[in-house]
């Protein structure tokens, strides 16, 4: 179990794989699995930022690939918009970050 612990990202780039999500838990699951978040994630957008905000505060060179945002349900996508946001939100504080959705 990871509760307190981050596992450190070793990938670049770093594919969060959206296929597939059918709900907001499935998608914050593979969130949490992707980013090495701890077991604490509270699987909601600012939760989300923080964790993000500790993964990716070292200045390391860094590239997150999205794939299947636009394969999820309408409903999902539409939780998910916020997503998008706090990536570029991440974009902007740590420019070592770059982002691309396919």
């Amino acid at each position: 179990m990871n509760y307190y612990g981050y596992i450190p990202i070793t990938t670049d780039p770093v594919v969060l794989h959206l296929d597939g999500c059918k709900d907001w838990g499935a998608l914050h699951r593979r969130i949490r699995k992707t980013f090495g978040f701890p077991d604490y994630y509270g699987e909601n957008w600012d939760a989300m930022w923080d964790c993000l905000t500790d993964v990716f505060l070292q200045p390391v060179q860094r590239h997150i690939v999205v794939e299947g945002f636009d394969s999820m349900p309408r409903e999902l996508r539409e939780y998910a918009a916020p997503m998008r946001e706090i990536f570029g939100d991440l974009q902007e504080k740590y420019p070592w970050v770059s982002v691309t959705y396919r």
